[in-house]
């Protein structure tokens, strides 16, 4: 069986019907008391996102932040330096 929501999916694993895979994010250990969360070391690859940002466009102040929250390292004045800098192709 597959779902695309995780409520779903714990669902179906509360019912009985086999185990879940969910994002670690998904799972609430006082909401989900029936379930248990195990975290197999290295049975997935680490996954890369990567987030764009149009050179020299404003950015209001929510993306900012959306952006800090994917990555520490990417604060704001860090984003804003990268997108008004120009590439001399």
């Amino acid at each position: 069986m597959s779902a695309l929501d995780a409520d779903v999916i714990k669902t179906y694993v509360e019912l009985g019907l086999g185990v879940g895979i969910i994002a670690a994010m998904a799972y609430h250990p006082k909401k989900d008391d029936g379930l248990v969360l195990l975290d197999p070391p290295g049975l997935f690859p680490p996954n890369v996102t990567r987030i764009a940002v149009r050179r020299g466009h404003y950015l209001r102040g929510f993306a900012y932040r959306f952006i800090e929250l994917c990555s520490k390292a990417a604060d704001e004045a860090t984003v804003r330096t990268a997108s008004n800098q120009h590439r001399d192709d």
